[in-house]
């Protein structure tokens, strides 16, 4: 597991995976509450959010990038 903290949004990155993680209010990450890039969906919210360095990090995912725009 190669994590990367997106600080933009609050949340972690496994770049090995393309699997997101929330952070805790400590800045740890939150391993019990996953959301894969590859298989769900994410908030157009989330997304909009993230820093120009943090969309950099996730920039190879993006093709895989799911957005519900009701979120």
């Amino acid at each position: 597991m190669k994590l990367h903290e997106l600080k933009s949004v609050g949340s972690w990155i496994d770049l090995d995976k393309g699997v997101v993680y929330p952070s805790l209010r400590n800045g740890s990450v939150d391993l019990d509450c996953s959301t894969s890039i590859m298989d769900d969906e994410f908030s157009e919210e989330w997304y909009s959010k993230l820093s120009n360095s943090d969309h950099e990090v996730i920039n190879e995912f993006i093709p895989y990038l799911k957005l519900d725009k009701k979120k």
